[in-house]
């Protein structure tokens, strides 16, 4: 065991604070918009900064620490790929979803396709997010088993629940505030460890010395060895990887359907990609990079498990206290991507299977409760995963060998959807279906991979470096991406596709037409200010709002017009919120005519000045 009693109890007050927290959000759920959308009500500084929680996961530091002290500075390059990503994402798969109001990858499929290829999509989906919360239970399990010598049979189940309690009770408005203090608690910790372990060692001179030439550069032995290299990685991670994170991580796309507007999203990614993801990097890697040098400098002794280093060198380095305050980040870190997958592959659960399958046009309010059983039934599921990723040997090969499996069927029929308007629904179904077949069958016959790896010089039979246990795992996801995109591509001209009416708003060339689909008319783009008016209970239409003439030029907005109405109080995010229609010009200028639903709808308070801007 490590630590002292005063570590452990921090670490129970923070778990205590993170349920109290999260319980005092969910008073703000009051249906399914809430419950998996926040209501579609908040800022972007709000979400970049719970996206950090997001982003970092307990296998985040234990996988990354790993990485860092056996292969260095490299490390940081599997969180710097999403670069190449943000184009694509702002400008065509973020307005299509948030305009064609998506609120399910696979609903995606149905609406672009039909109703079969959502079916695959949902099993795919499913298997992508229950498989990630798995991962996660079992390397918090590691670490705490490391830590306490608890068994994962007993550490994994008392973490799940406390995670899974304040999800079920608050949804995301509970999971985005409560990531929200986790991020914060995340990059405190990071900051915290990197500064006590180049105090450790002896300075940053020093620290730097204890690197060799391989730690310090961030692409060494560009393709070597077989079990860490640049191209592997970059087509395992960079590719396959991150376009899954970003594309068809439901958690993720749940995140920036929640903000206010695509504008706001858009905020949202670019402080996120340029800003956050880096300092993420240094976060989860530096702890590995600092335990290597202080090996050099005799300071620390190395784990017989690698997996092992990031509590190793954290125990080494902290004082009572501090290492309990370590421990609750990564324990935060678990939560805060738990809660996530769990939130999102309840969202699944609901819209893809319970609502069109079982239970069809009840209540919301009928959803809402099943929302919170299927929350349950999606955590005791990840925890069945948990045997079985405690099979692996080497992390980094147990995740790129998941994320291959599951992502390309998902992702080419997503890109072809998105992009080609020819692409038809019967090649998207069969480039699924072949997809994964031939990916299967890739596992069962590695040396198919083979020539992809041989391509790029690596893992070439006969070479000093050949290491046959690794059968190419990093090239799998490169080996789906092309079969799928080749039977998909082959099946479209042998096919007819989808009438162009029906895929309004669902690919490139149709975005400003989904636009219009979004407000109900034509989107009035003129450029406004933001007003800060006082409320008026009206006996209004429950959809629209009152201005005077001279608010709404102000505005830049006519009648009609999809309006914002948060509480003036930026510290909230978008807390107390709603979107609203302009409505007829009402007398009083500064007085905004609303009803008592909206007010209600909205969390808004009387007493209290509201902001009010122009969406479109």
């Amino acid at each position: 065991m490590k630590g002292t009693p005063l570590d452990y109890v921090i670490v129970m007050v923070y778990f205590a604070g993170i349920l109290g927290f999260g319980a005092f959000f969910a008073r703000y759920t009051r249906s399914t918009k809430d419950f998996f959308f926040g209501g579609q009500r908040f800022a972007w500084w709000l979400i970049a900064a719970s996206l950090v929680a997001t982003g970092i996961g307990s296998y985040s530091f234990i996988k990354y620490a790993q990485a860092g002290f056996l292969r260095g500075m490299s490390s940081s390059m599997t969180y710097l790929n999403d670069w190449l990503m943000i184009p694509l994402f702002m400008f065509g798969w973020l307005p299509i979803i948030y305009f064609a109001r998506i609120r399910s990858v696979p609903e995606y499929f149905e609406r672009r396709f039909d109703q079969r290829t959502r079916l695959i999509a949902t099993i795919f989906t499913l298997g992508y997010l229950i498989g990630y919360i798995g991962l996660n239970y079992y390397l918090l399990g590691t670490a705490l088993e490391s830590l306490l010598g608890i068994p994962l049979s007993y550490s994994v189940p008392i973490v799940a629940v406390i995670s899974a309690i304040y999800v079920t009770a608050g949804g995301q408005t509970a999971v985005i505030f409560t990531d929200l203090i986790q991020g914060f608690f995340l990059y405190a910790a990071g900051a915290i460890l990197l500064v006590l372990g180049i105090s450790y060692i002896g300075g940053f001179s020093e620290f730097w010395a204890g690197l060799d030439i391989a730690h310090r550069l961030p692409l060494p032995n560009f393709n070597t060895p077989p079990s860490f290299n640049f191209s592997g990685i970059f087509w395992g991670e960079g590719i396959v990887g991150t376009l899954a994170f970003t594309f068809i991580n439901q958690g993720f796309i749940m995140r920036y359907l929640a903000v206010k507007s695509v504008y706001e999203g858009r905020k949202t990614l670019t402080f996120n990609t340029l800003l956050l993801m880096p300092i993420s990097a240094v976060v989860v890697g530096s702890a590995g990079w600092i335990a290597f040098s202080a090996l050099t400098h005799g300071k620390f002794t190395a784990p017989e498990d690698s997996r092992h280093v990031f509590i190793d060198i954290a125990n080494v380095i902290t004082r009572p206290g501090i290492f309990g305050f370590v421990i609750a980040a990564l324990t935060a870190a678990l939560m805060s991507t738990i809660d996530t997958l769990i939130n999102a592959s309840t969202a699944i659960g609901i819209y893809d299977v319970y609502r069109p399958h079982i239970k069809r046009d009840a209540p919301d309010r009928h959803y809402l409760k099943a929302s919170r059983y299927v929350s349950v039934l999606v955590t005791l599921l990840g925890l069945g995963l948990v045997p079985v990723f405690s099979q692996v040997e080497s992390i980094f090969a147990a995740h790129y060998a998941f994320v291959a499996m599951v992502t390309p069927p998902l992702l080419v029929p997503i890109f072809l959807g998105v992009l080609w308007r020819r692409f038809s629904p019967q090649a998207a179904f069969w480039c699924m279906v072949g997809g994964g077949i031939f990916i299967l069958i890739s596992v069962r016959f590695p040396e198919i991979v083979a020539p992809l790896a041989h391509l790029h010089g690596i893992n070439v039979p006969g070479t000093p470096d050949f290491d046959p246990t690794y059968n190419y795992k990093y090239f799998r996801g490169l080996y789906g991406l092309l079969v799928t995109i080749l039977i998909g591509v082959v099946a479209t001209f042998f096919t007819k596709p989808k009438p162009k009416e029906e895929i309004i708003g669902l690919t490139l060339g149709t975005i400003q037409a989904g636009k219009a689909l979004f407000k109900g008319g034509k989107p009035n783009e003129e450029s406004g200010r933001k007003i800060r008016l006082h409320l008026a209970i009206r006996e209004t239409p429950s959809e629209t709002v009152q201005l005077h003439p001279d608010d709404l030029a102000v505005l830049r907005a006519e009648p009609g017009d999809l309006l914002y109405v948060a509480d003036a109080r930026r510290i909230l995010g978008g807390l107390r919120s709603l979107h609203v229609k302009a409505g007829d010009p009402g007398r009083e200028r500064g007085m905004l005519g609303i009803s008592a639903d909206l007010v209600e709808e909205g969390n808004l308070r009387t007493d209290r000045a509201v902001r009010v801007e122009k969406i479109l």
